[in-house]
């Protein structure tokens, strides 16, 4: 069964995270902009002030012998700057 992964990262990861993908063979995905809203995680002034964090979401649909490329990004990212969330992709 197809999966569907759900990528959140700081959007300055954006074209790192698109070329990894796109050197990988995925070249049928999407992408969002989106914000995290956090106390703990703020850094520069503009997200004091405005109490979130530019981030971008990429959705892309995988096969079971695709997993191996959250390993990949984890590796080039790190775990704190990335999640990953994996759903059982249903087309309707």
């Amino acid at each position: 069964m197809d999966k569907i992964l759900y990528i959140y990262f700081k959007d300055s990861y954006k074209d790192m995270i698109v070329d990894c993908l796109l050197n990988d063979e995925f070249d049928d995905f999407y992408y969002f902009e989106c914000k995290q809203y956090s106390t703990k995680m703020l850094q520069s002034a503009k997200e004091r002030v405005t109490g979130r964090i530019d981030y971008g979401k990429i959705e892309v649909k995988i096969s079971n012998n695709q997993e191996r490329i959250i390993n990949k990004l984890f590796a080039m990212i790190g775990k704190e700057h990335l999640k990953i969330f994996i759903h059982n992709a249903l087309e309707v």
